[in-house]
């Protein structure tokens, strides 16, 4: 099939193999994009299970939390971090008391590669919870 239009002497057969190679790049860079933001999202999921794990432990948003986030800095990328919990016990100090709920939400922006100068802006996001297992007095 392919021999036949290549060896077609109209211009029929280029201009089909020309449109079939864009198609097939298109498809690439979708497939390469998607790939990039799954491995994204998989970082991102490690990330925030780490952070989330480092808090509920001390039970607070204090030294231990702040010194894993920059480690996960050093070793990954930046990111923008928010966190929070449903109730503070002291909030001077952010202490969670023992089975009260702490989040993090974990966000990237980047953008949707391989369009040339379109710039399609994305922003992905994880969010993980847990409760403090801390008991503060």
């Amino acid at each position: 099939m392919i021999k036949q239009l290549i060896k077609n002497k109209k211009a029929e057969g280029y201009i089909d193999i020309c449109v079939g190679v864009i198609v097939f790049v298109m498809i690439l860079v979708i497939a390469i994009n998607i790939f990039s933001f799954i491995t994204l999202k998989i970082d991102m999921d490690q990330i925030a299970e780490d952070l989330i794990e480092a808090a509920t432990y001390s039970g607070c948003f204090g030294n231990d939390f702040w010194g894993r986030d920059s480690d996960m800095l050093d070793e990954y990328y930046y990111y923008d971090i928010d966190y929070g919990a449903d109730e503070y016990f002291n909030s001077t100090y952010q202490r969670v008391q023992l089975g009260e709920k702490m989040w993090v939400t974990i966000s990237k922006h980047t953008y949707v590669k391989g369009l040339g100068v379109f710039k399609i802006p994305v922003t992905v996001s994880v969010t993980r919870s847990g409760l403090s297992e801390k008991y503060w007095k």
